[in-house]
């Protein structure tokens, strides 16, 4: 039996994307989305917007991780290099990783890979630390 992480880490739009997360440390997240006709672009393969959004939702994930009591996360900037098209109907694996950890902001490497294993995606996002005061926006 498999002993997967808390699928409630994910928020709403990033389980409607069918975002599942396979691994989740402070040092490590990997998530995997199956890219299904709804994933796609004009050109038949999965769409950078999906892509990004899979990224993100594991470099989210990863900051909120590494949070204190009454602090919250929210994406300041990401980048995305796209290497190579991604097939509809395959599953795709993202690895995120730490390249900063500081006390106001988190810089996070996203590797999107294939289902044959090669690189698709390499996201880099900086994420902000803030004090969360639930009702103040």
């Amino acid at each position: 039996m498999t002993n997967l992480p808390d699928q409630s880490l994910l928020p709403a739009f990033s389980r409607g994307l069918g975002v599942r997360l396979e691994q989740t440390r402070p040092d490590l997240v990997v998530g995997v989305l199956d890219a299904g006709p709804g994933h796609g672009n004009r050109n038949g393969v999965m769409h950078g917007g999906a892509i990004l959004a899979f990224a993100d939702t594991l470099g989210g994930v990863a900051a909120a991780l590494n949070l204190r009591q009454g602090e919250a996360t929210t994406t300041l900037e990401s980048k995305a290099n796209f290497l190579r098209a991604i097939p509809l109907g395959s599953r795709i694996t993202g690895r995120c990783e730490p390249l900063h950890r500081g006390r106001k902001t988190t810089v996070w490497q996203t590797t999107v890979f294939r289902q044959d294993g090669k690189p698709a995606a390499i996201v880099t996002q900086t994420q902000l630390t803030l004090i969360w005061r639930p009702g103040e926006g």
